[in-house]
């Protein structure tokens, strides 16, 4: 019912084969001055390995549009992941495991900032057997790489690293990115320093998947919304989260950091309402499970 969804990296290379052929159009051109900007928050990487990444990002510049992308052998697999954007995967990158040369990333990643389809980050993936205790080592420090051992065939396991291009608030080397669904309304991201209050975070992040129910209606359940235990959910809790937008306009308008959470707030509630209609919807403890790893994936609370 849900497994494209779900299933997110094990699908991807299929997924990509199936795409169609057609380029999209061309889009227009990325935001300029996003590669870099991840500097904002470097606790998790090296100065080398923040220089590593703007070389990546620098050399994948002829890449920045989903049409130069599909053009070079990418294809966009899925659709947008709220908090990872959409993942446009080569598969013969990933058959050939050059995740070994970091300038030749496996997939690149888009999502729409200031109404333009943006490269904000790339990812190296391959299968293996069980558990690799020894990736490579693309980086400077060892970025953490993330295992996907459910999410492979059997007897295998799917392991990633992301590199994100544009400021994230727990790295560059993060599996998830809370900024995407801001970004994708037009919206300023939130206080990157007070995402280290694991208070403020958890609701920056449910906000950010109240926004992405509004940006993009199919991006985190799209099946589930013909259900009769959720359509007037969602139908009233979107109404209520695009009348929250621009109270987080104004706030960013006036840098009032106090109408801001208020905003943050209103949207985490709403954001808590639609999770409670998609769990009440599950049939079975296996589909509520799948739901809660997956939303928890969405959080940033793990990544496997």
């Amino acid at each position: 019912m849900m497994q494209a969804h779900l299933i997110v990296a094990t699908a991807l290379a299929a997924a990509c084969r199936l795409a169609a052929q057609t380029p999209p159009s061309d889009p227009p051109r990325n935001m300029g001055g996003m590669a870099g900007m991840h500097h904002a928050v470097a606790a998790t990487a090296t100065r080398t390995a923040l220089e590593e990444i703007d070389r990546v990002a620098k050399d994948l510049a002829d890449l920045a549009t989903p049409g130069a992308a599909a053009g070079a052998g990418y294809h966009p697999a899925l659709g947008w992941i709220p908090t990872m954007g959409v993942h446009w995967v080569d598969s013969d990158r990933m058959i050939k495991l050059v995740q070994t040369d970091r300038l030749n990333p496996s997939q690149l990643m888009f999502s729409r900032i200031a109404g333009k389809d943006s490269l904000v980050g790339a990812a190296y993936a391959y299968y293996t057997s069980s558990h690799d205790s020894a990736p490579p080592t693309l980086f400077d420090g060892r970025p953490a790489w993330h295992d996907h051992p459910d999410l492979a065939p059997p007897g295998m396991n799917l392991v990633m690293l992301h590199v994100w291009f544009v400021p994230s608030p727990d790295g560059p080397f993060a599996g998830t990115n809370p900024n995407l669904p801001f970004w994708a309304l037009g919206l300023a991201v939130p206080d990157a320093h007070r995402m280290h209050d694991p208070a403020f975070s958890m609701r920056v992040r449910r906000a950010a998947l109240a926004l992405a129910e509004v940006a993009d209606t199919t991006s985190i359940f799209p099946n589930l919304e013909s259900q009769p235990r959720v359509r007037p959910v969602l139908a009233a809790r979107r109404d209520s989260i695009r009348a929250i937008i621009p109270l987080f306009r104004a706030a960013d308008r006036t840098k009032n950091h106090e109408q801001w959470d208020g905003a943050a707030a209103r949207a985490a509630a709403q954001w808590d309402a639609i999770y409670a209609a998609y769990l009440a919807s599950a049939r079975t403890p296996t589909v509520r499970q799948q739901l809660e790893r997956y939303v928890s994936m969405l959080l940033g609370q793990h990544h496997e």
